[in-house]
């Protein structure tokens, strides 16, 4: 991965599970420093691996041996904590309906994804609603969002 730094999140623990999933998400925010800003709160509970800044930058947040606190309640193939088996990317994204994903966005997201999956084996790529769709949208809302790009 090129164009990288670290912020990290407080917000992590040990997991328990082999890493076999990576969940997309959009941060819901106007801007990548309200996003770095509010995972690093403490009273946020919430953080990525990596989330991929508009411009392409990426910042890695949780490292990939840690559980990061991305997906929350939710289920994948019968488990019900997604988290301990996945790793969060999220793009930086209003997720309003009408902010499209920036060219440089997607290309990251792939070489990431790519990446990721050589590296540990990753049996699928999911959004963040397949995991939780009673609770969440993302990243679908995101206009030029497919997950086939990435399956």
């Amino acid at each position: 991965m090129t164009k990288t730094d670290w912020v990290l999140s407080p917000h992590h623990n040990a997991r328990t599970g082999r890493i076999q999933l990576i969940v997309l998400h959009c941060d819901a925010s106007p801007s990548e420093r309200a996003t770095l800003s509010w995972l690093a709160n403490p009273a946020s509970k919430v953080s990525y691996h990596a989330l991929i800044h508009r411009d392409g930058w990426v910042t890695r947040i949780v490292p990939d041996e840690k559980r990061a606190w991305h997906a929350g309640k939710g289920e994948w193939r019968g488990h019900t904590d997604p988290n301990d088996l996945s790793l969060g990317l999220a793009f930086a994204n209003k997720h309003d309906g009408k902010e499209p994903l920036t060219q440089a966005q997607l290309d990251i997201a792939q070489a990431v994804v790519q990446y990721w999956r050589q590296r540990y084996d990753i049996i699928e790529v999911v959004g963040h609603r397949d995991v939780a769709p009673r609770r969440k949208t993302d990243p679908y809302l995101a206009p030029n969002f497919r997950l086939e790009e990435y399956a």
